[in-house]
């Protein structure tokens, strides 16, 4: 999945009023016409004239349901303001002008910033609205806002090919008919992980592997792919048979940073890994590049929550009776190791005599 988007537009006012609108707004001054130093870097003050209330909008459109936050600093100017009385309130708006987030703000001292954050829960897509209004003396000396963020990924945006045409992942359901190496399968299950940037933080093997649009060969994948870290992606190389006498195998995305573009990725915030299950193990193609399903190992239980086991072993009983079979072989994890090793000392990229199947 693509990382979080920022989805506020010009929220740091280089671009002066550009993507606001509202009344009374103030966006064309340099930080140094409220605090008196030097700094020319551009920010909002919400309150620009004196009998004139200040709000600040600006809207966006949701996709889906999601949980995020909105971020932003804000200071007092250094001259005129009132302490416990200047700021300014921050709103989410949907469309129909019910407010679903709210926060005021009163910044507690002049001329030093302070980062500010409002929790926001988006329950259902639409278009909505983020709305600063001013506190206080209406006398043209109020707050100065800046760094306006709302960073938001959208879950499972990577799309898996099916007999329709690729479809978002997120959008896949169970019963739906997926291409797979085999020709067209119905998905049996479908599982969500959302992993937060707190999560990544407190467990580094929750981060992605990033595979860069190109890097594995034949263009593929199509554009920039997330996977997690043990998630295997099919390798067809001339290597492969000289090592394990099979043109194609699996391969953890972990041992694949050893080639170029394909690395783990330390400055996403936040994560959604999306589990295809098949009655059996199968080579699908996400942004069209080949990658396993979800195999159900004793590796791959563990990842998952208690409830999507007991789900799992209710659909397939017959898991008690040992591990299912690979699609492709699955060398050990050293034998994978070096296998990326020799493509990167040769310059071989891991879909070199892949041929997707007509």
């Amino acid at each position: 999945m693509p990382p979080p988007t920022n989805i506020i537009q010009n929220g740091t006012f280089d671009l002066q009023g550009m993507f606001w609108t509202g009344t009374d707004i103030e966006t064309t001054f340099f930080e140094s016409s409220y605090f008196g130093s030097n700094n020319t870097n551009r920010v909002a003050e919400i309150d620009g004239n004196a009998g004139q209330t200040t709000q600040m909008r600006q809207s966006f459109t949701i996709t889906e349901p999601i949980q995020t936050e909105l971020t932003f600093i804000a200071a007092l100017r250094t001259q005129n303001t009132v302490i416990g009385q200047d700021g300014f309130t921050v709103d989410i708006v949907n469309s129909t002008g019910t407010v679903i987030a709210s926060l005021i703000v009163r910044p507690p001292v002049r001329g030093v910033y302070e980062t500010y954050t409002l929790p926001v829960n988006f329950t259902t897509a639409g278009t909505y609205t983020l709305r600063f209004t001013e506190l206080g003396p209406d006398n043209s000396f109020g707050a100065i806002v800046d760094n306006i963020s709302m960073l938001v990924c959208f879950a499972g945006q990577t799309l898996i090919d099916t007999p329709t045409g690729p479809v978002p992942a997120r959008a896949i359901k169970a019963g739906d008919l997926v291409t797979t190496e085999q020709g067209p399968k119905p998905v049996r299950w479908v599982g969500r992980r959302h992993v937060t940037a707190e999560d990544m933080a407190s467990n580094e093997k929750l981060r992605p592997v990033k595979i860069s649009a190109g890097a594995l060969g034949q263009g593929l994948p199509r554009a920039d792919l997330w996977v997690s870290r043990q998630h295997r992606m099919l390798v067809s190389s001339p290597i492969c048979q000289r090592m394990f006498g099979e043109t194609d195998i699996l391969v953890s995305a972990l041992k694949l940073t050893a080639l170029p573009g394909i690395h783990i990725d330390v400055y996403i915030a936040q994560v959604d890994y999306i589990h295809l299950l098949f009655d059996q193990h199968e080579v699908v193609f996400a942004e069209g590049a080949p990658s396993e399903s979800l195999l159900l190992q004793s590796e791959a239980m563990n990842a998952l929550s208690p409830e999507a086991v007991e789900e799992i072993r209710l659909l397939f009983p017959e898991l008690s009776q040992g591990p299912r079979q690979d699609a492709h072989l699955i060398p050990k994890g050293h034998q994978q190791t070096r296998l990326a090793d020799r493509m990167a000392q040769n310059d071989r990229l891991p879909l070199e005599t892949f041929r997707r199947p007509a």
